[in-house]
């Protein structure tokens, strides 16, 4: 519901309790000596429900919101199953609550005021007590709300069930973008078949899903190169995608953190209730302080003037013991929804793929995770609070302003027009400037998290000026935003004091006349200027709530925007084989990153692995080498061509099992600031859902990785922390411990990505040996595909691919392809010739030297 509909349906809630209430203390007009109940109940001398006035209110309710609730219902389709069984439970508890709530008023009244059923605010000693009709008011309230839920439910069933307009031009929508979609299909697939592949299936299916979703004419075209290749544009779609999700999240920002709060619904339930009692004991403290000021003065009365100040004492002690447990209970609501998304969103985006991180700066993820959050959950309980609060006080305090003296009431809101539209056009801009506002303090949080992450790269280029000079621009941008943000608010405060001050001067000036004719009392005058501030600071705190409400949930909008993301490379792989040998096959790959979706960095690669084979990739910079472990990893899904693992697609293995089966050691390993032992069984604790290592396997793996002996000798052995980052071990000591953690999970797969490229020549040497033994050394069988720039890592390999423009540029044994005097000859002599210490020993076999190979392998002769 948008808000200015949701703000229609709270102010004629507001009216019709400050129009009954007034009804129950002020009877103006008898409707006759039956009043027919609007819900079909006849109570002898009823002027609390007030058919007329349910009537309208129904209507205007209908008229405003019923065709927004109809464009937006599945029209033509049945209802969703979990809808109807709602529906069906309507049917049984909510009439019932309806009638319990209907039994109460009947109960209540005849039991306090059985003479009269609704009591009449007399001039007589013999008036009925006001509590009495509120209590009537209020149950009669509750059972309307029971049957409005009803009553809205059935009419959602109705309208489900009717096709409409719009469903149709949905439909024609459709239709048109299949056949652009088709057309699209068939001129990409023509193309591509120049070359002569077949990579239709491959191609159809993107474009496909495109199509029926009445998009794919205009965000599915197909690039066609001069070699005739052609790949699917999906960028369009996926910002079409994001937009669409966007504006949605937007749209039911509200609604979605009630979602988040239903959980805590008990505690705000009671809450609420808390702030109804003390509403109304706060309401009734003006009416008390009149009747003082009269029994001392008009009519003196000392007996009755210690009663009523007596009770006066009593209503102020009850009125704060309720609001402070009101404002407890909503404090603990808002703490338990802080943490609860907080928790949500660390959970969706540590299932984001790794697509969404390249393009998102992580000190704008950060902002959202601490800041926006902590913006959200206090900003929306704690307005939620004195929302409760002001409202309910207004409309109770308009019950008593209309038994005071209705004359006064209508004077008081003349101006109640012109505040709404200040408030709303304020509300509108204040919430736009609110998002820019935290954009641009996520923008600054961004400068400063990757200053602070890479500090030593900072200091080494002496650029502490120019990281200053930047942050302190994010700053200005920032400081510049909250100067207009505060100018703004000062004008609408200046405006919001303003008004309510001069209607109280009118009120005082027409209620001072009443008095002096004799028409009102000094008390009552009194009553009503007291109801009269108490209104005006209703309604203030309303307005500001307002305004910090669209503050939050402009906050709320980049926090839900994540939150209901969907990961481009969803995690619903359920395959679990039982058998699983590690074949790897790459067909055809087309792959280009997400950040440069024009720039393909595999252009129909193709390349198998057997089982237990050691492949190492070669080649240039940029060749495509790492893009291919990132795929074998999932980080990424190609565009075109198949990743397969055991002739499976690699998306339909369960993602947890997988990763442990097919283990990576990168150039540089990440550390955690936790021990040595839960950083080599990261991934496999208890929180992970299997069952840990033991503390023997955890040694095994360390002794395979080289990594036993100095991990022994820490005081804490392995219970040593390694620091952030793990700034506290050597970069050797910290690809040992990487190595052990792949190790520890015994992977039939196991990728290497440049694993000693960033180390000096004894830590490199260490390291070394530590992967000639998991390449086969210690016995046991496993594929490994490793990458080196270094050629002399790769002595050992079963077979050498070379890899460059993106495609399989040679494929042999180390000695075959010096001998072919290809591409991997050149990048041998290139070594040679720069005297890179690291390919002496190639050096030496391609001057007819021999290199000796792992014992557990044939030699490689120069």
């Amino acid at each position: 519901m948008s808000w200015p509909k949701l703000g229609i349906f709270l102010a004629s809630l507001v009216i019709e309790i400050a129009v009954v209430s007034w009804s129950a203390f002020h009877p103006l007009i008898k409707l006759g000596a039956h009043v027919t109940d609007v819900r079909g109940i006849t109570i002898a001398y009823s002027n609390m429900d007030v058919w007329f006035l349910s009537v309208v209110k129904s209507c205007i309710l209908c008229v405003l919101l019923a065709p927004g609730r109809m464009e937006t219902l599945p029209a033509g389709t049945p209802d969703s199953k979990k809808g109807w069984q709602l529906r069906l439970m309507a049917v049984s508890w909510v009439p019932s609550i309806y009638e319990l709530f209907l039994i109460a008023k009947a109960a209540g009244v005849a039991v306090l005021a059985p003479e009269s059923l609704y009591p009449a605010w007399t001039e007589g000693e013999d008036a009925g007590h006001p509590f009495v009709g509120l209590l009537a008011m209020y149950t009669s309230i509750c059972a309307g709300l029971c049957m409005s839920v009803i009553e809205s439910w059935c009419a959602q069933s109705l309208v489900a069930a009717l096709p409409s307009h719009t469903s149709e031009e949905r439909e024609g929508q459709q239709a048109e973008g299949l056949a652009d979609g088709e057309e699209c299909i068939a001129g990409a697939r023509k193309g591509y078949n120049k070359k002569g592949g077949g990579a239709d299936a491959a191609l159809r299916a993107p474009l496909l899903e495109a199509a029926e979703e009445g998009r794919g004419g205009a965000e599915a075209r197909q690039q066609v190169g001069a070699n005739g290749e052609g790949r699917g544009n999906g960028k369009g779609k996926a910002k079409d995608k994001e937009d669409g999700a966007k504006k949605g999240v937007q749209s039911k920002t509200v609604w979605h953190l009630l979602q988040l709060s239903m959980p805590d619904w008990p505690i705000i339930t009671v809450a609420f209730m808390f702030g109804i009692a003390a509403a109304l004991m706060q309401a009734v403290i003006p009416y008390y302080t009149g009747l003082v000021i009269d029994y001392a003065s008009i009519e003196p009365d000392r007996q009755k003037f210690k009663a009523t100040i007596v009770k006066l004492v009593y209503v102020a002690a009850a009125c704060g013991v309720l609001s402070g447990s009101r404002g407890g209970l909503f404090t603990v609501a808002m703490s338990k929804l802080n943490v609860r998304i907080r928790q949500t969103l660390f959970a969706a985006l540590v299932n984001m793929e790794v697509a969404f991180f390249d393009v998102s700066k992580t000190g704008e993820i950060t902002s959202r995770l601490s800041s926006d959050t902590s913006t959200v959950s206090d900003q929306v309980c704690l307005n939620l609070n004195v929302l409760l609060r002001a409202a309910t006080q207004a409309a109770m305090v308009l019950g008593f302003m209309f038994s005071a003296s209705w004359r006064l009431t209508v004077i008081t809101f003349i101006l109640v027009p012109c505040v709404m539209f200040i408030s709303k056009v304020y509300g509108r801009y204040f919430a736009s400037l609110a998002k820019n506002v935290q954009s641009e303090l996520a923008a600054a949080n961004s400068v400063a998290d990757e200053v602070l992450s890479s500090m030593t790269t900072v200091k080494a280029h002496a650029a502490q000026d120019s990281a200053m000079a930047a942050y302190a621009n994010k700053l200005e941008r920032f400081f510049a935003l909250l100067i207009k943000e505060a100018i703004v608010y000062a004008l609408y405060m200046c405006i919001n004091t303003f008004l309510p001050a001069f209607v109280a001067a009118i009120v005082l000036l027409y209620g001072g006349t009443l008095v002096l004719a004799h028409t009102m009392s000094p008390g009552a005058l009194v009553s009503f200027m007291l109801y009269q501030q108490s209104l005006s600071s209703a309604f203030q705190m309303m307005g500001d709530v307002f305004s910090a409400l669209t503050a939050a949930v402009g906050a709320a909008d980049k926090v839900l925007e994540l939150i209901h993301r969907k990961p481009d490379i969803p995690p619903e792989g359920e395959l679990v084989p039982a058998n699983f040998e590690g074949r790897i096959d790459l067909k055809d790959v087309h792959f280009s990153y997400p950040a440069r979706p024009d720039s393909l960095v595999l252009k129909g690669l193709s390349m198998s692995v057997a089982p237990g084979e050691v492949v190492a990739l070669v080649g240039s910079s940029g060749g495509g080498k790492s893009s291919i472990v990132k795929l074998l990893e999932r980080y990424y899904v190609p565009q075109m061509g198949e990743v397969l693992i055991d002739g499976r697609d690699i998306g339909v293995y369960n993602p947890k099992w997988l990763k442990r089966k097919v283990a990576l050691v990168s150039q540089e390993p990440v550390l955690y600031a936790r021990s040595i032992r839960r950083n080599i069984i990261y991934g496999l604790e208890p929180e992970d859902g299997v069952e840990p290592p033991s503390q023997a396997e955890i040694e095994s793996a360390a002794r395979q990785a080289n990594a036993h002996d100095f991990i022994s000798s820490f005081p804490d052995g392995y219970d040593t922390d390694c620091g952030e980052k793990g700034v506290s071990l050597s970069g050797g000591q910290k690809q040992r411990i990487a190595i052990a953690r792949a190790l520890v999970r015994n992977p039939q797969v196991l990728l290497l990505d440049e694993a000693t490229s960033a180390l000096d020549a004894d830590s490199e040497a260490v390291v070394q040996e530590a992967l000639d033994s998991v390449m086969g050394g210690d016995g046991v069988p496993r594929t490994v595909i490793l990458i080196a720039h270094r050629l002399s890592t790769v002595q050992n390999a079963d077979r050498v691919v070379v890899v460059g423009n993106g495609r399989v540029q040679e494929s042999g044994s180390h000695q075959e392809l010096l001998d072919g005097g290809g591409v991997y000859a050149s990048l041998v002599r290139r070594q040679i010739t720069h005297k890179t210490p690291s390919v002496s020993s190639l050096a030496a076999g391609s001057a007819g030297a021999s290199i000796s190979a792992h014992p557990s392998r044939a030699s490689l002769r120069g």
